[in-house]
């Protein structure tokens, strides 16, 4: 038999029975679809976060309290905050560290002619603008005097801007953040979000203001921008912090630090190895229902075989061999997981596409991004399933004996 003869004849068989056909390819197209899902968001959430940190060059260093077993971006009570402001003095009057940005976060409440609105305040340094690499739209980013002198001056994002006081109105401007005045100085070019955060909708204040009015002691982190190797720069980073944090810890076990240095690279790493695990194991929960859709297959398949013990015996009293059997009902089993397979991707490809516009509506910045990894696996492991399982039910047709398989319909 030909290979369109024996196409056109699995076809034929599976449109007899249509309905039992699309019922029995759910399974796949459930299995496949939701493989793609998991697969492309993982790699969409992965290329979002490392967006967050990619705006940093190996320069860059992160510091922060608590140890590698103990991690925190924000203040906690499990974590004893140790980087004060004579850290940051000792830190920039260092020879190879380019600036040192100390950085607080809290959220208030923004007061402007009775425009009220929640915002977060950021209490920076002026080495902030050089570290991230932030240009200035309008007016000035705070100064040295007056980060030491605690002003009360505010930069604001762009976004802000045209929210309170529209496009090229802000310096100059009063507004109260709490029950504290400060006077806009500068407007910052868009930005975009970093590290989940929008930074066009945040004020920036001197740091030194923001210990003052919100009782402050110690920075949440502090950005540092070196001139020497990445490694020998988290070297000297590491000796100078201990001997001013009196730790004496000459093996240099981090562990035994109060705080831990790390940098965009570090974090990239961390985000890739946690992402990937996620997507193998999302990938694996799916594809369990792979399994149910290849045994659902399995049983029509016997069913199918069954119900055609009078078909079979004619073809084989006619001519057709045995091994002709087996690959048409091979094939119709592959016909099966393929079509569920294709229906599976294109359904998977449209879940993704709603799942993270959805999100994208929330937290901008995703990308859409289809898993070629996750199309070629619904393809193949659809095929590799209609072979597995319709193999074993196509083995028993191609085994009936013809002249028993038409006495049974007698």
């Amino acid at each position: 038999m030909k290979l369109s003869d024996l196409f056109d004849s699995s076809l034929d068989s599976l449109l007899r029975t249509l309905n039992r056909s699309i019922l029995t390819m759910i399974g796949m197209v459930i299995g496949i679809a939701a493989v793609i899902l998991a697969l492309s968001i993982g790699e969409s959430a992965q290329k979002f976060i490392l967006s967050q940190i990619s705006g940093f060059g190996s320069d860059v260093f992160f510091m922060e309290s608590g140890t590698l077993e103990g991690q925190t971006n924000n203040p906690s009570p499990f974590v004893e905050q140790v980087l004060t402001l004579d850290d940051f003095k000792s830190l920039k009057r260092q020879s190879w560290i380019v600036g040192v940005s100390g950085n607080i976060f809290k959220s208030d409440l923004l007061q402007y002619q009775g425009n009220n609105q929640n915002i977060q305040v950021i209490g920076t340094s002026p080495d902030d603008l050089m570290i991230n690499d932030y240009e200035m739209k309008d007016g000035i980013y705070m100064s040295d005097d007056q980060f030491d002198g605690r002003a009360r001056v505010a930069v604001i994002g762009s976004t802000l801007e045209e929210n309170i006081f529209g496009r090229g109105n802000a310096v100059g401007q009063r507004i109260k953040l709490g029950t504290t005045n400060y006077r806009v100085i500068g407007v910052l070019e868009k930005i975009g979000t970093r590290f989940f955060q929008n930074m066009d909708e945040m004020v920036f204040i001197p740091a030194t203001t923001m210990m003052d009015q919100y009782s402050y002691d110690t920075f949440q982190f502090l950005s540092i921008k070196t001139s020497i190797p990445t490694e020998e720069a988290r070297f000297q980073l590491e000796v100078l912090m201990r001997d001013l944090h009196n730790i004496d810890n000459p093996e240099g076990d981090l562990s035994k630090d109060d705080f831990y240095v790390s940098t965009a690279e570090d974090a990239a790493e961390i985000v890739t190895a946690i992402t990937g695990v996620l997507q193998i194991l999302l990938s694996a929960i799916a594809a369990i229902s792979l399994l149910v859709g290849g045994v659902g297959i399995m049983n029509i398949m016997y069913v199918s075989v069954t119900e055609r013990v009078n078909e079979i015996g004619l073809r084989k009293a006619i001519g057709a061999t045995s091994k002709e059997v087996l690959n048409q009902f091979l094939l119709e089993s592959v016909l099966l997981t393929l079509g569920g397979g294709i229906g599976g991707v294109i359904l998977g490809m449209t879940a993704a596409w709603v799942v993270i516009g959805i999100i994208n509506s929330y937290l901008e910045g995703w990308e859409f991004i289809i898993s070629l990894n996750g199309i070629i696996f619904g393809v193949v492991v659809s095929t590799l399933v209609g072979i597995i399982f319709g193999y074993a039910p196509a083995k028993t047709a191609s085994k009936l004996d013809p002249i028993v398989a038409l006495r049974k319909n007698e």
